[in-house]
């Protein structure tokens, strides 16, 4: 696929079909985000790979559990339906041990990931709402992840049901010097 084609037809999926993600399509989307630059070639990510739905259903009852106190997301929090992970088959959180560099980092191999899915024909979104499972250590644990680590980039995958379409954007200079 060209390159062009991916930056600007990929967006955010939130409907997705209920069909797997095949094992090989997982193994491409773990393999584009280990390619990912990081701040002094460190490759500080790991990723938790999650399909089970019965742990993606505990894992957003937690959120909303946790944000759920938060008057402007109460009602969406109180919600039966999967508000956080929007049903998708599959959730790769990206871990790393928290330093200066692991939101940057993570965050590479995040794009690089939500790159090469829509170039295999799935859809993907960053829950930015799953971050607040930090708040949680035990739940992180339950995760196999260390007291050091956190999630920075929990992303969800899937076949979407619709493509969501295509927006023009404009880069938005600041100033150039």
């Amino acid at each position: 696929m060209e390159l062009e084609k991916a930056i600007n037809g990929r967006r955010s999926v939130r409907e997705y079909q209920d069909k797997e993600v095949p094992e090989s399509s997982v193994k491409e989307l773990l393999k584009a985000g280990a390619m990912a630059p990081s701040a002094m070639n460190k490759q500080p990510c790991h990723f938790i790979v999650i399909s089970s739905q019965k742990k993606m259903g505990e894992l957003s009852e937690k959120v909303k559990s946790i944000l759920g106190m938060e008057e402007r997301l109460a009602q969406r929090m109180k919600s039966k339906e999967d508000v956080i992970f929007y049903s998708a088959p599959l959730l790769i959180a990206i871990v790393a041990e928290k330093n200066d560099w692991a939101a940057a980092d993570t965050s590479l191999a995040a794009q690089n990931m939500m790159l090469r899915a829509y170039d295999l024909g799935l859809g993907s979104c960053f829950i930015g709402f799953a971050n607040s499972l930090n708040r949680d250590r035990e739940t992180l644990r339950s995760l196999g992840m260390e007291d050091s680590q956190e999630i920075f980039c929990p992303l969800i995958f899937g076949y979407p049901k619709a493509w969501p379409a295509p927006k023009i954007r404009e880069a938005k200079i600041q100033k150039r010097i």
